[in-house]
């Protein structure tokens, strides 16, 4: 039967264990859970923690999980039906993120946790072709905004794969978990995301093309820039690390600045 939300309900106690064990829980963590569903990290994860708060959209869910949580009289638990897109996470603890996430929302959810400040850790479960994306690297097929938006917040490591036959109903595709470590970076330009964005809209463009394309810069300024940063103007915007994109942020920053 088709879920109302899409979800790809996880059945497979082993890999539960492990996606579980991988966030290395202390009796003093505090966890989120985004998308409980039927509970079966839930279950695994609320003795292992000083707090557990569980957001899903599905009411029918929640009222499950609710219901059964107070029926065994489990006080650390907290379940909150609402979008975890929507959800405004208000509290100084450092907590712990953990989630089979749905393969629609999954690429908004980790632009929403990513540049928040107050966590630690985070274990993901994602279709395997966005994992692919999240930790690719420059030059490769796969790399680009979302690889970059990853790498400036977080570091990344791939754990495993997860067959299709592990969930009910069964996906058409290939699940991977992923945990990602907060490096608590600096609050970054607004022009940083906004190049890199622009850049790779026109991957198949010059990197003097996507700089001369932005912000009014003209080709002299442009030639400038990459000149400057000793960075070939021929080459495309896959083949340029992150501290490339930063430098050049920089470096575009002057001629707004001039203009201003």
């Amino acid at each position: 039967m088709r879920q109302k939300y899409g979800q790809n309900f996880l059945i497979d106690n082993n890999i539960a264990n492990n996606i579980v064990k991988s966030l290395n829980l202390k009796i003093t963590d505090n966890v989120l859970e985004i998308g409980p569903g039927k509970g079966i990290l839930t279950k695994l994860i609320h003795p292992k923690a000083k707090f557990l708060t569980c957001v899903d959209i599905d009411s029918s869910l929640v009222r499950e999980l609710a219901s059964y949580f107070s029926f065994n009289n489990i006080k650390n638990v907290k379940i909150i039906n609402e979008d975890f897109l929507r959800y405004n996470l208000q509290t100084q603890d450092i907590i712990k993120f953990i989630s089979n996430l749905p393969y629609n929302v999954g690429t908004a959810i980790i632009q929403k946790v990513l540049p928040l400040y107050n966590w630690s850790e985070a274990v993901f479960m994602l279709q395997k072709e966005l994992v692919s994306r999240l930790t690719a690297k420059s030059g490769g097929k796969d790399y680009g905004y979302i690889s970059i938006f990853t790498s400036y917040y977080a570091q990344s490591q791939v754990l495993f794969d997860v067959s299709p036959k592990c969930f009910k109903p069964r996906p058409k595709v290939i699940s991977s978990v992923i945990k990602l470590k907060n490096k608590r970076p600096e609050k970054p330009d607004p022009l940083f995301f906004e190049f890199v964005k622009h850049a790779f809209s026109m991957r198949r463009k010059t990197i003097l093309n996507a700089l001369s394309s932005f912000k009014s810069l003209d080709k002299t300024q442009s030639l400038a820039i990459v000149d400057n940063l000793k960075i070939f103007p021929l080459l495309r915007p896959d083949k340029l690390e992150i501290s490339d994109f930063l430098s050049l942020t920089t470096e575009i920053k002057k001629y707004t600045i001039l203009r201003e």
